[in-house]
């Protein structure tokens, strides 16, 4: 008899799975660096969560009774983490879930406590249903191949995207950096949220119409991979920001050293953000004690 408890628990297998799969494929620590978790354990922490979604999806696909408590217990811990992350005032991040995409908080947050709520009705409620007629099967089967088609097409954009992004290196691979625009090289970096000001950090200025910031935002992501700390500013959700650092336009990239501005500039390609950066380290490195 099928009965919407084994649905629910379907349904959160299908969504672990997902997830864990979308891990995988990003093979991106760096998502975890909002939530706190140091740089030395990032590799790890991404490793285990994606082991834990893959197994429990797998487990609960197998019938395996435990299962659907451990997946109660990661929905538990995606509402705390992103409750932490939401109480800190940090209002985007980038979600591994489902591609890697930068979210709001409020909206990962909802997500989080549906996807929890939907585990703890499959692992403790029981509720019968009539089997499904010929007709919905057959309306099941259609939707399956339409979510595959739909997925077949967001492979296909990311492939475009791609293309796109290395088309992007081609272009003059010096950033137009202008005395006038911007705080002034070697000043104290203006105030801002998240800033630690210690070591290398990078201030991406964005907007949200901005068809160039779309295309330079996956080279700044790759910093931040690598270690360095980065805050992205959206001109919609932080114009106080944009008038404190004296933001000419998007993409407007800082490059703050210690908590002093190394470089700066609008930059059009990832040559340029490449360049700005090294620009930066350059004169830091040379410049007096």
């Amino acid at each position: 008899m099928l009965t919407l408890d084994l649905i629910a628990r379907l349904v959160v297998a299908v969504a672990l799975l997902w997830a864990g799969v979308s891990k995988l494929a990003s093979r991106d620590p760096a998502i975890l660096a909002p939530y706190g978790v140091p740089l030395r354990w990032r590799g790890p922490a991404f490793a285990a969560l994606t082991g834990a979604e893959l197994a429990t999806g797998v487990l609960l696909l197998a019938g395996v009774q435990g299962a659907a408590v451990a997946a109660v217990a990661l929905g538990c811990l995606f509402v705390a983490a992103l409750a932490r992350v939401w109480a800190r005032g940090v209002t985007r991040i980038r979600c591994g879930c489902f591609g890697s995409k930068e979210r709001r908080v409020d909206v990962l947050f909802g997500r989080a406590v549906l996807f929890t709520a939907t585990a703890a009705f499959g692992a403790f409620a029981s509720v019968e249903v009539d089997a499904p007629s010929q007709e919905v099967l057959v309306g099941a089967a259609l939707g399956l191949l339409a979510l595959a088609v739909i997925a077949l097409a967001a492979l296909v954009l990311a492939l475009y995207r791609q293309v796109g992004v290395l088309t992007m290196r081609l272009g003059p691979g010096v950033a137009l950096e202008l005395v006038e625009e911007g705080p002034a090289v070697g000043d104290e970096a203006p105030g801002l949220l998240g800033l630690t000001r210690v070591g290398e950090e990078l201030v991406a200025f964005f907007s949200p119409d901005c068809r160039l910031c779309r295309a330079i935002a996956p080279g700044v992501r790759a910093f931040e991979r690598e270690g360095m700390p980065v805050q992205t500013v959206y001109e919609n959700e932080e114009p106080g920001a944009f008038e404190r650092w004296s933001v000419p336009g998007t993409p407007f990239i800082v490059h703050v050293v210690d908590g002093f501005v190394a470089a700066k500039g609008t930059v059009n390609s990832l040559e340029q953000l490449d360049g700005l950066v090294a620009l930066g380290s350059a004169r830091m490195e040379h410049a007096p004690a």
